[in-house]
């Protein structure tokens, strides 16, 4: 008599929570460059009709193991990596994130509050389709390294001394149709792009109304 034959495995249908967990790894694959953008929109869309758990592994089989996340969040204690797929992500405080990415979203980070007793902060920034805009308080010495591709890269640091005990801070980071930004700005100067250029005019002498 043949052994019965292995029951077939049964059939788990995706929630929602796994459809956006596929999405995220897509989201750092392309970021890491292992898929471009045209595979990254095909397997994303197909991502979220899937049925199946099955059908969700298919789209990131030949993907390496998504890292786990950092698990101990404290206070105001900044998460190492930080990801996020059709949004913003803007962070301050008085920590650093190691890696921060982005697909069709923008990057702020704010490191004007970064308190530290390292000689020398790394960060790791990525964004496909959106902006990276960092800023460190006036003093500091920072450092760009990276590129944009299909977008413009700026350091915009001011001439100041160097302020004391404060660390060399190195901004590696990548654009795909973004802009690339590194700026220095004094305490309290709001880091907005409208709002700091609202509040240089207000400090001009303008010329009185013709009556």
């Amino acid at each position: 008599m043949e052994p019965d034959a292995a029951p077939d495995r049964p059939v788990v249908r995706a929630s929602d929570a796994d459809r956006e967990a596929t999405v995220s790894r897509l989201q750092q694959a392309v970021a890491q460059g292992r898929i471009d953008l045209t595979e990254f929109g095909e397997r994303v869309e197909a991502a979220y009709v899937a049925g199946t758990l099955d059908d969700l592994a298919a789209l990131v089989a030949d993907l390496p193991p998504d890292a786990p996340a950092p698990l101990e969040i404290v206070g105001s204690r900044v998460p190492e990596e930080v990801s996020s797929t059709f949004g913003d992500v803007e962070l301050a405080g008085p920590n650093a994130p190691h890696r921060v990415s982005t697909v069709f979203g923008d990057v702020r980070l704010d490191l004007r509050g970064l308190r530290t007793d390292a000689d020398r902060v790394e960060v790791t920034l990525s964004a496909v389709f959106g902006d990276i805009d960092v800023v460190v308080a006036e003093g500091v010495d920072a450092e760009l390294r990276g590129r944009t591709v299909f977008g413009d890269r700026k350091t915009d640091l001011a001439a100041v001394p160097r302020l004391a005990g404060t660390p060399r801070i190195v901004v590696h980071a990548r654009t795909v149709f973004g802009d690339l930004r590194l700026r220095s700005l004094a305490p309290g100067e709001s880091a907005s792009r409208w709002r700091a250029m609202v509040d240089r005019l207000a400090q001009r002498h303008l010329p009185p109304p013709v009556s």
